[in-house]
């Protein structure tokens, strides 16, 4: 079996195009590197010292259950993401010849991420919004607002319909700003981990920094299941397009409760590994299910 898999590995090396290999070597510098293990530990012991939630454990069976979707997004970060995205790149090269934007792409490489990372996060705060606005984009949307315990791996509760969207969508302008694999990745990891800090249940809305960046005071009014608090605070990372368009809660003291009103998803109460992939591929099929609903009822 071992001899199979390794011939298996060496044939997939061989007809993997360079374009999309090199996005693996990126994403495996990011992935690998211990920090990102260290903040997560971080964000565990700040869920305990100052919980937006007391009656949340740290540990809690909510935890467990987009644990579940952290391991299974995690491979399919590592996995797919990254052949995902070179397949982008060669499709984008393909169609415009490798185009780039002249007068961007001759700047030093720290100005073109910042402004591929703000472009990116205007991009991802309109697909966030679209995804509340449009019934077919919310049924997937909505298995990751239905987590009544809100926590550090639930930024990682989004299902792979919504990754094919937002990742075509924000990754297509770094192409014609010219910014290499690494700092394309680079550019989504730090996202992806600022969003884990904004999901977890913490109770801060880091001062004066709350008028720049999303929170998780925030990000937690996002995920309110309170009728008041819908279709407010898409942002990502940066609040000012919340302020621009007229979505901002501005009320900076708010914990509310989280979830979406007349949708649960109970985790299982146990080790069971049945149990908790069953429990998986209910969500996993829920919006396809509401899509074949609603088609059916026209």
């Amino acid at each position: 079996m071992s001899q199979f898999l390794s011939e298996l590995l060496q044939r997939l090396r061989m007809i993997t195009p360079d374009q999309v290999k090199e996005y693996y070597w990126a994403a495996q510098k990011i992935y690998l590197n211990p920090w990102f293990w260290a903040f997560t530990a971080s964000i565990l012991l700040l869920e305990r010292l100052r919980p937006a939630d007391k009656a949340q454990p740290v540990f809690s069976w909510g935890l467990m259950q987009d644990f579940v979707w952290f391991n299974l997004d995690a491979a399919f970060k590592v996995a797919l993401i990254p052949a995902f995205v070179g397949l982008l790149r060669l499709a984008y090269d393909a169609a415009t010849g490798g185009h780039s934007i002249a007068v961007i792409s001759g700047w030093p490489l720290p100005a073109k991420i910042i402004l591929a990372f703000i472009v990116f996060d205007f991009l991802q705060w309109f697909h966030h919004w679209a995804r509340h606005r449009v019934n077919a984009f919310w049924h997937f949307h909505a298995i990751h607002h239905s987590q009544r315990q809100v926590n550090l791996f639930t930024d990682l509760r989004v299902h792979a319909g919504e990754y094919v969207i937002s990742e075509t969508l924000v990754f297509i302008p770094m192409f014609a700003f010219g910014i290499s694999a690494y700092g394309v990745m680079g550019v989504a990891g730090l996202r992806w981990w600022y969003t884990r800090f904004l999901h977890a249940n913490i109770r801060t809305n880091l001062g004066w920094l709350k008028h720049v960046l999303v929170t998780p005071q925030f990000h937690r009014v996002h995920h309110s299941i309170e009728a008041r608090h819908q279709n407010k605070n898409f942002g990502v990372v940066f609040s000012v397009w919340d302020r621009l368009f007229g979505t901002l809660h501005a009320r900076y003291d708010e914990y509310p409760a989280t979830g979406v009103e007349g949708l649960s998803f109970e985790p299982p109460h146990g080790f069971a590994a049945t149990s908790w992939m069953r429990d998986y591929l209910r969500m996993f099929l829920y919006p396809f299910r509401e899509l074949i609903r609603a088609r059916s009822t026209r």
